[in-house]
């Protein structure tokens, strides 16, 4: 459901008495970019909370009776904004037909002086932002800048503010291309609907707010989301909402918790599907691989080690055809070439027989496990395409699925890899020359624990504790992937230095991420699969025990 344009009108009018002169004096901004302007009202000294929501499809303007963002949800206020608090609005209007608000507010300066200043919020579609000018319509600044040298419509500090493309008015034009799309439903459902009244109700701005449930709703909708409006609707249950502020929390609250259950649905579900395809290919690969007989190399193995006189004295290559030793009649034509003996070529073949029933062991333990997991996750995806998932259920097998199977290396677009270690320290690690050269003098702090293999070839890795201690998990969570990428990896009791940061240099005259360094101490690291799967450097194994089946 869209903020509607007439929406916006009945709330205006109701704005009139209970926005303008209310005193605002916080403002918070969560992660989605949603704005909350905390106030108080001088008249009576109730408090209230105003809600500007810039999320395109969500994007509305109202007083809201919900919590204010956790602290980890908050992000930090923009300057320009924060320079405004505390201020007092003077005056809303909202041009007609349109989705976009002007506030004109006053708040003191640094010399206590008031001083005037114009809040536009803007709601169309796509077009969502939170505009501050100063006299003559002057671009103070705004949340989302546009430069002037970008397509379309520039929001730019120091540039006049130039409003949203405006929307024809029906009230002039009288047609019925004009409405808002829930005032052409409203008009066709109406056969006493006139031009007139329409308009005078529109300029009245007196609307009643209704809350509508579906009557009949489609197949796979939910019966029970609910929708707003100022006329009751066909199809729909209409109750006269007393509270219209606290319907409409109530309308967006369930539509931001389907568009999450509905985003987090289809990452999940791409994660499951990839997972699918890998387990059946995987399983078919498997099954090809455990069918091979290794008997014929054995029975190869044999022949050279029973014929191997017949080379001796020859000029390589050479070929001799032999019988077999099972009576059949058959020859096999052996060739041994320079630089071979028959006893190797026997050795390569009894190997390849220990290594193909050793792989046929692992194969058939493995094979099992594997074909569990793929009914376990084709079960739990008619569960996922049904309707009776539930948005924590969806979360939680979304985070299981994310730390089993997303690819724990991040995006290649990004600079660095990135981990957290046992304490939650972020630890960054090098991927090329340039990279470690950038991560060690452009990225870490001078406080920050550096590390690297002794002597080897290798990334850089920083362990971003600043002037703090780390423990000694963190330590080893590091120097375990300063060792895994590099060229020790495969080794034990791997020597790594560890120093501040601030004791690292450029070696002179040297290549990008060649250093000198000093005040070093050193941890001997033997790697650690378990240490490394945890932190995600190494993904689980095909048919590990750890392996994440999900469950109901």
């Amino acid at each position: 459901m869209p903020f509607d344009a007439m929406l916006l009108r009945a709330l205006e009018q109701r704005w009139q008495s209970s926005l303008v002169g209310m005193e605002f004096y916080s403002i918070v901004i969560d992660d989605s970019g949603s704005l909350w302007l905390s106030g108080r009202d001088p008249k009576d000294g109730h408090t209230a909370r105003l809600l500007i929501v810039l999320t395109p499809g969500l994007a509305r303007m109202h007083f809201t009776l919900r919590d204010l963002p956790g602290k980890s949800r908050k992000r930090t206020i923009p300057g320009f904004l924060q320079r405004l608090l505390p201020f007092t609005v003077a005056s809303v209007s909202v041009p007609a037909f349109e989705r976009w608000i002007r506030l004109e507010i006053t708040h003191l300066d640094d010399l206590e002086q008031p001083v005037e200043r114009t809040i536009i919020v803007e709601l169309a579609g796509h077009l969502t932002n939170l505009i501050v000018l100063k006299g003559d319509n002057i671009i103070l600044d705004a949340l989302k800048r546009v430069a002037p040298d970008r397509p379309g419509r520039s929001v730019w500090p120091g540039d006049t503010y130039t409003p949203p493309p405006s929307i024809a008015n029906p009230c002039e034009t009288h047609q019925d291309r004009d409405l808002t799309p829930w005032a052409k439903i409203w008009k066709r459902a109406n056969p006493g609907w006139a031009w007139q009244q329409f308009c005078d109700d529109w300029a009245r701005g007196d609307y009643q707010f209704y809350r509508l449930v579906a009557s009949n709703p489609k197949p796979g909708a939910n019966s029970n989301s609910p929708e707003v409006w100022i006329y009751p609707q066909p199809g729909y249950q209409a109750t006269l909402a007393t509270d219209p502020e606290a319907t409409l929390d109530e309308v967006f609250t369930e539509q931001e918790r389907r568009r999450r259950i509905q985003a987090d649905t289809t990452q999940l579900r791409r994660l499951w599907e990839q997972r699918i395809s890998h387990l059946q290919e995987k399983i078919a690969e498997f099954r090809a691989q455990a069918g091979v007989d290794p008997e014929p190399w054995r029975n190869e193995a044999d022949l050279w080690l029973g014929y191997q006189y017949q080379f001796q004295h020859q000029n390589l290559p050479y070929t001799v055809p032999v019988p077999t030793f099972d009576d059949s009649g058959e020859t096999v034509a052996l060739t041994l070439y320079p630089g071979e003996t028959p006893w190797q070529r026997a050795e390569d073949l009894y190997r390849q027989v220990r290594k193909q029933k050793s792989r046929q062991g692992s194969l058939n333990q493995m094979i099992p496990q594997l074909e569990t997991e793929l009914q376990a996750l084709q079960s739990q995806m008619h569960l996922l395409n049904s309707e009776n998932q539930n948005l924590e259920w969806v979360r939680h097998h979304l985070n299981r699925a994310q730390k089993t199977y997303a690819s724990p290396n991040p995006d290649e677009s990004h600079p660095y890899r990135r981990f957290s270690s046992n304490s939650g320290h972020a630890i960054l690690v090098g991927r090329s020359r340039t990279e470690n050269a950038n991560l060690t003098f452009r990225t870490a702090r001078p406080d920050d624990l550096w590390f690297h293999v002794k002597q080897s070839p290798g990334s850089h890795v920083i362990l971003s504790c600043g002037k703090t201690h780390p423990s000694l998990e963190d330590l080893l969570d590091a120097a375990e992937l300063a060792v895994f990428y590099s060229q020790a990896a495969r080794s034990s009791m791997v020597p790594v230095d560890y120093t501040r940061r601030k004791h690292v240099r450029k070696r002179p005259h040297g290549e990008p991420g060649q250093v000198l360094y000093r005040e070093e101490k050193t941890l001997y690291i033997t790697p650690d699969p378990d240490r490394l799967r945890r932190l995600g450097a190494i993904r689980e194994k095909l048919g590990d025990k750890s392996t994440y089946t999900p469950t109901p």
